[in-house]
């Protein structure tokens, strides 16, 4: 018997995921400032032109990241109950850079205010207690404050600050 065909749309689905976590294991091994193109074009095996074709700047690529992250309910540490599919230690070096580019990009800023905002309705909605969910997301909110203010403040002296230090 034969397997059925996938649409385009499925095949184009399948592509953006292999892209996705392709550039979220590269971001999480040299960073994003670090990280070409080139590099998640190679880790995802694809070519440039299907890579463009899919996300047209590296912003767009952090910004699928993102997507991917709050669908695994990984973007807010701690990680407990995330279906993070990197280590803890890689998820946070991913997440500095989100917050840090976060500082120049007004969209991926707007989305990622719009999860933390959602998140926090969530907490409140759930009645969690201040150990829980909104003590994390204060925690959170004042780190990428703290990142984004521009003071060139080091993120790891910042994390252990907040007592997420596991997560840079």
């Amino acid at each position: 018997m034969s397997q059925p065909r996938r649409t385009q749309a499925a095949r184009s689905q399948h592509a953006r995921e292999q892209i996705v976590q392709a550039a979220l294991t590269v971001f999480a091994l040299k960073g994003f400032a670090a990280s070409s193109m080139d590099d998640i074009c190679l880790a995802a095996g694809c070519s440039k032109g299907g890579l463009y074709h899919h996300f047209p700047t590296k912003s767009a690529v952090l910004t699928g990241v993102v997507e991917r992250l709050t669908a695994q309910r990984a973007l807010v540490p701690p990680f407990a109950g995330s279906d993070a599919t990197l280590p803890v230690q890689a998820l946070g070096r991913v997440l500095i850079d989100v917050w840090t580019e976060a500082a120049r990009d007004d969209a991926l800023r707007a989305r990622l205010r719009a999860v933390y905002e959602s998140q926090l309705d969530k907490s409140l909605q759930n009645g969690d207690g201040a150990d829980s969910g909104l003590s994390t997301i204060l925690r959170i909110g004042t780190l990428i404050q703290l990142l984004t203010r521009g003071d060139g403040l080091d993120a790891a002296a910042v994390a252990r600050r907040l007592g997420i230090e596991h997560a840079a």
